[in-house]
């Protein structure tokens, strides 16, 4: 059963069992991030966040291009109050990216087009990025005289290293599918036709999966930047003590020892 939790002109969530679909729906301006839309998103992952039965979230877009960062024709608008502008969009957007990065299962991103901009939080926020092999990734903040938004100064020198963040960031250096792929900001390259078919699959597959575990890895992924090896390996410790008590883990070890497929139930 397909279920629509919220829709706007801008974003739409709709949950099928156990999979949530984020989609851009605003194609007729690249999907530009507006005030409007940045309410739209965040709306669409609470919608996300209180349910119970999501184990997986993908995030796709309509339209020839995934984002093209914010939207130029609402800041030109409001030249005269820019940082105003800024103030009201680009707080609340991070809000939403944090919310994004901090939900306890993975989160697939499919890219066509270019994605650009702001418009990269996404992909940071994704645990696996899937891109058409005709898109392409920039930042361009450079080019409009701003310093750049959606967690890009954190999450670019961790994906790509710091040099390649300093050329993407200063010198406005636009990757090609292949280079991002290259570059580590982007998972796998897929035919532009198969792009939507092969992100589903691969967010189906993770719906899938032991949602308890994925849980921990994802938090643990994001806090080991931060954290020394001793802290590390002591919250490795305890998640892997805290999954020996699902049945999931009971689960995958009879089912290895077996030689057969995991049913994982998230218990």
């Amino acid at each position: 059963m397909t279920e629509s939790a919220t829709g706007t002109q801008r974003v739409q969530l709709t949950v099928q069992a156990d999979l949530a679909e984020i989609r851009l729906t605003w194609p007729e301006r690249f999907n530009a991030i507006d005030p409007a839309w940045v309410a739209a998103l965040a709306e669409a992952i609470e919608g996300c966040a209180v349910r119970d039965d999501i184990r997986a979230v993908l995030i796709c877009a309509d339209g020839r291009r995934f984002s093209v960062g914010g939207d130029l024709e609402h800041f030109a608008a409001r030249a005269a109050d820019l940082d105003v502008a800024l103030a009201e969009m680009v707080p609340p957007y991070h809000v939403a990216l944090e919310r994004l990065a901090s939900l306890p299962y993975p989160v697939v991103c499919a890219v066509q087009g270019s994605a650009a901009g702001g418009g990269l939080g996404l992909l940071y926020s994704a645990d696996v990025v899937i891109s058409a092999d005709d898109a392409v990734f920039a930042c361009g903040f450079s080019e409009l005289g701003v310093s750049g938004d959606g967690g890009g100064t954190w999450y670019l020198p961790r994906l790509v290293g710091l040099r390649r963040a300093q050329e993407l960031m200063y010198l406005g250096r636009r990757l090609t599918a292949q280079e991002a792929l290259e570059w580590g900001l982007i998972t796998t390259v897929v035919p532009a036709d198969e792009l939507e078919q092969r992100a589903r699959a691969v967010a189906s597959t993770l719906a899938a999966g032991p949602t308890i575990a994925f849980a921990h890895m994802r938090r643990m992924l994001r806090e080991s930047w931060g954290a020394s090896l001793r802290e590390q390996l002591t919250s490795e410790s305890e998640a892997i003590l805290a999954c020996g008590e699902t049945q999931d883990a009971r689960e995958g070890m009879r089912s290895f020892y077996e030689r057969r497929r995991p049913s994982f139930n998230n218990d």
